[in-house]
C-alpha cells in the first residue's frame, strides 16, 4: 500500500471517538517531538471539537493509549497505567479557518479554542498562531497569517520559498453540506487555489454567512496527518460516503494527503458501552 492510500475510518459514540481521536493526536504529538523536536497542530473550528479539545488539554492515560495500540511516551514507563499525557509543551498550534468576527464573538473559532483548550493546557501563549478575524481587511489578514506560517517553518526547518509547510497534523471538521475548513462547494476559485496558503473567502451559504479565512487544499494535503472529526448521525453517514468515495464532488472529498495518513472519526447516535476504557 502506498502512503497516499493510508486512510482509516473509526466510528462510535461521541465519548468513544473523542477518547480515541485524543489518544491518536497525543501519541502522534510525542512521536513528532521525539523525531524533530516539536509538534505542529492545525485546529478545526465550529462546535464539534469542543470536547476533543478539552480532552487534549486534560490528557489521556497510558492505559487509553495502550487500549488503542498507540505509541506511549518514553517517559511514562514507571508512571503507571493512569498517568496522564497532555499535549507536550513543544506543541505549536495553528488555526485552519476563522470567521471574520471579533475574538469575543460567539461565532469566533478563536474564542472556542481559547475556552476549551488554551485556558486549560500547559502550552505557552506564544505557541498559538491566531488568525486575525477582527481585521476589517480580510485579504490583508490572510496574507499576514500566511507570512506567520512561512516565518515559523523557515525558522524551524530548511523550507524553500516554493515549498509548502509540513504540518504534523491537520484537524478538520465536516459541514452538513460537505464543506471543510472554510472551503465551500460554491467557491470554485478557493477550491482550485494552488499558490496561496491562506485565503479570504466570502461564504454567503455558511452558518453564519460572511467573510472567513482558511487554509487552502494544497497546504492541507501536504500534512503528515489529516484527521476529520465529526459528530451526529447525519454527518457520520456523510463522512462514511466520502471515505468510500461515494461522494466525490464535495470539498471534503478533495482532502487527499499526498504523502500522509488520513483519519476519519465519525460519531454515531448509539448508547455508551463499556467496550473500551473511559476516563
Amino acid at each position: 500500500m502506498n502512503r497516499t492510500e493510508q486512510k482509516f475510518f473509526y466510528s462510535g459514540n461521541e465519548r468513544e471517538i473523542t477518547e480515541h481521536a485524543a489518544a491518536l493526536i497525543i501519541s502522534e504529538a510525542y512521536r513528532a517531538v521525539a523525531d524533530h523536536g516539536r509538534f505542529s497542530l492545525v485546529l478545526a473550528g465550529g462546535n464539534s471539537p469542543r470536547l476533543l479539545y478539552k480532552k487534549l488539554a486534560e490528557g489521556v492515560t497510558t492505559r487509553l493509549l495502550e487500549h488503542y495500540a498507540l505509541e506511549v511516551p518514553n517517559n511514562s514507563s514507571s508512571a503507571g497505567k493512569q498517568a496522564l499525557h497532555p499535549l507536550p509543551q513543544q506543541t505549536w498550534l495553528f488555526q485552519g479557518d476563522e470567521r471574520c468576527v471579533p475574538g469575543d464573538h460567539p461565532d469566533s473559532n478563536y474564542r472556542m479554542v481559547k475556552e476549551s483548550l488554551l485556558l486549560h493546557s500547559n502550552i505557552a501563549k506564544d505557541h498559538f498562531f491566531r488568525m486575525d478575524g477582527k481585521n476589517a481587511d480580510s485579504e490583508l489578514a490572510a496574507r499576514g497569517y500566511e507570512a506567520a506560517i512561512r516565518t515559523f517553518f523557515l525558522s524551524k526547518e530548511s523550507l524553500q520559498p516554493a515549498d509548502l509547510p509540513l504540518f504534523d497534523l491537520v484537524l478538520l471538521g465536516l459541514g452538513d453540506d460537505g464543506h471543510t475548513a472554510s472551503l465551500f462547494s460554491g467557491n470554485a476559485e478557493a477550491l482550485h487555489e494552488k499558490k496561496k496558503w491562506v485565503i479570504a473567502v466570502n461564504a454567503p451559504q455558511a452558518k453564519p454567512p460572511g467573510m472567513r479565512l482558511t487554509l487552502t487544499l494544497p497546504v492541507i494535503n501536504h500534512a503528515r496527518n489529516v484527521l476529520f472529526f465529526t459528530a451526529g448521525r447525519e454527518k457520520g453517514e456523510l463522512a462514511k460516503k466520502i471515505f468510500l468515495n461515494h461522494k466525490s464532488d464535495l470539498p471534503a472529498s478533495l482532502v487527499k494527503p499526498e504523502c500522509g495518513k488520513l483519519f476519519w472519526f465519525a460519531a454515531q447516535e448509539m448508547p455508551c458501552t463499556d467496550s473500551g476504557p473511559h476516563e
